[in-house]
């Protein structure tokens, strides 16, 4: 399995709408070959946003790439934000509390 996090600034008072749009985006990942799941993360007293999407396999990761790119631009334009960071990972492990 495959992780990529990507990390965002967005102005603390636009989180809301930033949620709604990565949101958006996230209806267009989801329906692609391989995805898992994936979360959006919100700070809004700083508006540090982050997401995190998994992938059942590094093919799958390396396919998604481009159109992920654009819907990750086109979230982060429409609340006047900025990618920080986009970094892939493999998962090696998964832990609870159960």
């Amino acid at each position: 399995m495959q992780a990529r996090v990507a990390r965002y600034e967005v102005p603390p008072d636009r989180c809301d709408e930033a949620v709604e749009a990565f949101t958006d985006s996230a209806k267009e990942i989801a329906a692609m070959d391989g995805f898992e799941s994936g979360y959006v993360f919100v700070d809004s007293e700083t508006g540090a946003t982050m997401t995190v999407v998994f992938w059942q396999s590094h093919a799958a990761a390396d396919n998604s790439a481009t159109h992920a790119a654009t819907a990750r631009q086109r979230a982060v334009a429409a609340v006047d934000g900025e990618v920080q960071s986009v970094q892939n990972f493999d998962v090696v492990r998964e832990f609870s509390g159960s």
